[in-house]
């Protein structure tokens, strides 16, 4: 962590494999994965999480196979920055996040969208994660 403190009202807790029945049977705690922009697929984490109530995706991609790329790097940094306000605005009190990170190894992105991704997460979240 970096030298700031910073007022985060909830816990997060780094968990390094997350199933759909850890989401069931801890139905008051926000559980994060990295997804596609559309919400479709079942690979990775998505295949876990998608369509659980208190899962929270956080986009990397557009799609299932349309990664970000430096073109669209302005919109992705938007959607990634909107994703991060919207699990804020869910009010959790305690946080489930992969300890793995949010980017699946089968998925590629631009060093410079994972650094904003880092940043998005650490100026949001108050936690450094691996991507």
């Amino acid at each position: 962590m970096a030298d700031t403190e910073t007022n985060i009202p909830f816990e997060i807790i780094q968990q390094t494999w997350i199933t759909r029945e850890d989401l069931r049977a801890n139905p008051n705690i926000i559980y994060v994965y990295g997804d596609n922009a559309a919400r479709e697929g079942q690979r990775g984490l998505a295949r876990q999480m998608r369509h659980e109530p208190n899962a929270h995706a956080v986009s990397v991609s557009w799609g299932p196979f349309e990664c970000y790329s430096l073109s669209t790097f302005d919109a992705a940094a938007e959607k990634i920055d909107s994703d991060l306000l919207a699990l804020l605005d869910r009010q959790p009190r305690l946080i489930i996040w992969p300890i793995s990170g949010l980017v699946p190894e089968f998925l590629t992105m631009p060093e410079e969208l994972k650094l904003l991704l880092r940043q998005k997460i650490w100026a949001r979240l108050g936690i450094e994660s691996p991507i």
